[in-house]
């Protein structure tokens, strides 16, 4: 997955090694966390910037996390949420990605093909890719 991050321009694709963490040090303005299960976010929150700094928790997991307060009082960070933008909020989105040439690596696959590419997709190997059905192949299941 960091080779696939790293392809489509990210400078930095998995933060698990404290180290690593520790170097980053108020360095990031936003953070988009989109893990989808129960994980540490404190030496994540850590990387923010002092004042400017905002964790973005994308979608939503039934555990609490446990935040570390007084660090981020301390330094004026900030930690949001969003299940889902809406309609404006996605439509915005969509203007700044046409704007700014942003699009997905897609491959379209005949439909007989999706439990292969689910498969890839639940161990990881299908990379960063977007997969779309053909319509016109459903009929021929």
């Amino acid at each position: 997955k960091k080779a696939d991050a790293e392809a489509l321009g990210a400078d930095f694709a998995v933060m698990t090694d404290e180290a690593v963490i520790g170097s980053l040090g108020r360095t990031f303005d936003c953070i988009l966390d989109t893990v989808a299960v129960h994980h540490e976010i404190n030496g994540i929150i850590s990387t923010l910037k002092a004042c400017t700094g905002v964790l973005v928790l994308i979608g939503g997991i039934p555990q609490p996390y446990a935040m570390a307060g007084f660090p981020m009082i301390f330094n004026c960070t900030r930690v949001e949420g969003s299940f889902i933008g809406g309609c404006a909020l996605t439509q915005e989105m969509l203007d700044f990605c046409h704007a700014h040439k942003i699009a997905p690596e897609i491959e379209i696959i005949h439909a007989k093909d999706a439990e292969a590419v689910l498969h890839k997709l639940n161990d990881s190997s299908a990379g960063a890719k977007r997969f779309v059905i053909r319509s016109e192949t459903l009929k021929e299941m």
